[in-house]
């Protein structure tokens, strides 16, 4: 919080400058809104800050290449222009990665805040005021909202109406604010059906994401395949000096790594998304499904959570594996009666440890303390929320496996072409150098000609380079044992560079 302080201040002693604006993004009502009315900072003081820290930067990384390297002033403005609009743009996207992350745990939470509340209604009498009831669940969650409600109540204490404070109210969720203002407008008395409810703003940018994913992997392998060739025919054609050679490895990193969290990395929180995980914390996660769906059923069988749970954990031992030690042990707390059934299930979010189980497992302890019998619906609810975004995963997944062949074939491929290239160097020095000596020439006249330093230098970035699209390719496919391919693409490419290297010195 007080890095987006700072950072908020920063940018606010341009607002009385007329200076040079960088906008990189075409922000919507909301979103302006959102910057002027909660962070109370206008976009122009943003994208004039951006300006500064461009300006800035290009004239440093210019100033440094002049007094470091001897590359031509084009090259030497190409990437400094590169680089300077890399930092620009982080620092432009730092407000507004700050409302997308609260807008994401928003929608995430959404569906399990609907269902925990849903469940509120049936426990509490027809007299009852709903509106504060709703105040206070949203106030004991860990939201980044949680801290405004408790000044909401605050003020409803204070003599002020609740349900104004609530319309007044603004989150970065445009789903959220929806509901808040459903819930008002019909008193509270809003329900919803979970097999039927609409996507909400996450599962939608989630298609369009699954529509885009295979152009978006199709421009991170151009990059990731002809930047390393581009380098050998620069290398060889003598372009280049040692010093940018050297550049190059932390650039091809950022360049690579920048695209792949702009491109490949999927910023969208789903409870029921495990893309990124192992394929045992996903037989894990399936595991846990089916606990719940058992522990919902025993629940509806009108007996205590303790001996749902344990019910549910006996009926599905032999199935469990991944999950059959944690489980087990809590197990043995219940029956040993060395804890409470909630303090079992926050031991259980320690031992899980993910945070799409914690999450879970705090609606159920919620909920449980409302109503046991009326929980196993809930947990169903939950269940049905979780199996629609695996769905979405398998839709992605689908797509990932369609790239697995190409991805295989570009990592063995690469390091021949590289590899080979690399090693016609003395070809290319003994031309360049005397055309004169070809027919006498001797691996000792090389050896004079070339600085081996140079000789090492060149080697070691391209067997970093492959390294590094190997890594970056393989993450994409989320393949498991990604360290062995590397080995092996990588001695592929230490054959294939000595090879062609010592065949063109007995050329000779």
């Amino acid at each position: 919080m007080n890095r987006l302080k700072n950072y908020l201040r920063f940018c606010r002693l341009f607002h009385d400058y007329k200076l040079p604006k960088i906008k990189f993004k075409e922000l919507n009502e909301w979103y302006r809104y959102l910057y002027n009315t909660k962070y109370y900072i206008d976009e122009d003081d943003i994208n004039k800050a951006s300006f500064v820290i461009f300006s800035f930067s290009l004239i440093i990384l210019i100033i440094l290449s002049l007094f470091f390297t001897s590359v031509s002033l084009l090259i030497i403005t190409f990437y400094s222009l590169v680089l300077s609009l890399l930092f620009s743009y982080s620092f432009n996207s730092v407000l507004y990665k700050e409302i997308k992350k609260e807008e994401s745990i928003l929608n995430a939470l959404l569906y399990l805040i609907v269902i925990n509340f849903s469940l509120i209604k049936k426990t509490l009498k027809t007299n009852t005021d709903y509106c504060l009831s709703f105040i206070d669940l949203i106030k004991s969650y860990n939201l980044p909202i949680s801290e405004n409600f408790k000044i909401i109540l605050r003020k409803i204490h204070e003599g002020k109406n609740p349900e104004n404070e609530l319309l007044e109210f603004i989150t970065p969720s445009e789903d959220f604010n929806q509901y808040l203002r459903d819930l008002v407008v019909n008193d509270f008395n809003t329900d919803y059906e979970f097999q039927k409810l609409d996507d909400n703003t996450s599962e939608r940018n989630f298609k369009v994401v699954l529509r885009d994913i295979e152009s978006k992997i199709s421009i991170v392998f151009f990059i990731g395949l002809f930047f390393p060739i581009g380098l050998c025919f620069l290398i060889l054609f003598q372009q280049i000096n040692t010093i940018f050679i050297i550049f190059f490895i932390p650039f091809f990193i950022i360049l690579l790594n920048f695209l792949f969290r702009k491109l490949i990395k999927i910023n969208i929180f789903l409870i029921g998304l495990l893309k990124e995980y192992s394929s045992l914390e996903k037989r894990r996660f399936d595991e846990f499904q089916i606990f719940l769906k058992n522990f919902a059923m025993n629940l509806k069988s009108n007996i205590s959570p303790e001996n749902a749970f344990i019910n549910a954990y006996i009926q599905n031992k032999a199935f469990f594996k991944a999950l059959n030690k944690a489980l087990g042990l809590q197990i043995s707390h219940l029956l040993n009666f060395s804890c409470s059934f909630g303090e079992m299930l926050d031991l259980l979010k320690i031992e899980l440890k993910s945070l799409r189980y914690r999450i879970i497992l705090e609606a159920i302890k919620r909920m449980l303390d409302e109503s046991s019998y009326y929980s196993g619906d809930k947990v169903r609810d939950i269940l049905e929320v979780v199996s629609k975004h695996r769905r979405l995963e398998k839709k992605l997944t689908i797509i990932i496996k369609g790239e697995k062949f190409k991805v295989l074939i570009f990592i063995f491929l690469l390091p021949i072409i590289i590899g080979s290239i690399g090693g016609m160097l003395p070809l290319f020095i003994i031309i360049t150098k005397n055309l004169d000596i070809v027919r006498n020439f001797t691996y000792h006249d090389y050896f004079e000609m070339v600085n081996l330093i140079d000789l090492i230098v060149i080697f070691l970035t391209l067997f970093f380079s492959n390294i590094i699209t190997c890594y970056y390719f393989l993450k994409i496919i989320n393949f498991e044992k990604r360290y062995l391919i590397i080995f092996i693409s990588s001695v592929v490419f230490v054959l294939a560079f000595f090879i062609s290297f010592m065949n063109v010195l007995m050329l000779f």
